[in-house]
């Protein structure tokens, strides 16, 4: 009888832990909603769908700054949404790291916005994965909600106009080519 006890304990706290970890990381793109455009001003679709405008956010930054979506204007930038217990996150932080040392310098923006931990568990996190780019804080998770993020890393690339143009659960293969095109578009 102890047996089936333990292994009905085993089953339980299996189904929780994997219930958890499937809010870290899917694979390919998700693939959200499309957005109604505001006909009566005439202004293009805000969403997450490819071609739209980007939600807009104001966020207070690590050092206690602010950033907004306007002040990536004018210039292509990488939205990372994560959280300091997801080990994907960790993984794809090395490889952010290397975009945005390449694609800082020619333009390029990269900003990862944490979803609704504490400055002491996103100071953690920075420091676990060796974050070397701009880190926001969505506290109350508004933005991620408006970004529509489904697991973790999100990632989310957008051209100079504010648009699209990437949006998935990783880095993609080719990220050199779009942010280079993205540059010259």
């Amino acid at each position: 009888m102890n047996n089936f006890w333990m292994i009905g304990k085993l089953v339980v706290l299996l189904i929780f832990g994997m219930s958890v970890l499937s809010g870290c990381g899917t694979s390919g793109a998700v693939k959200p909603s499309v957005a109604e455009a505001n006909s009566t001003r005439n202004e293009p679709a805000r969403g997450t769908s490819i071609g739209q405008l980007a939600p807009e956010f104001d966020l207070e930054k690590t050092d206690g700054s602010r950033i907004s979506l306007k002040d990536l204007g004018g210039k292509p930038a990488v939205l990372v949404f994560w959280t300091a217990w997801c080990p994907v996150c960790k993984e794809e932080a090395p490889h952010i790291n290397r975009l945005a040392a390449e694609f800082e310098p020619k333009g390029v923006s990269v900003v990862g916005i944490n979803i609704g931990e504490s400055d002491a568990r996103i100071a953690e996190g920075i420091k676990d994965f060796g974050i070397k780019y701009i880190v926001a804080k969505d506290r109350d998770t508004s933005v991620s909600r408006s970004y529509k993020v489904i697991g973790t890393p999100t990632v989310v690339f957008l051209n100079k106009k504010g648009e699209v143009v990437y949006f998935g659960n990783e880095l993609p293969k080719d990220y050199a080519d779009r942010l280079n095109s993205s540059l010259q578009g």
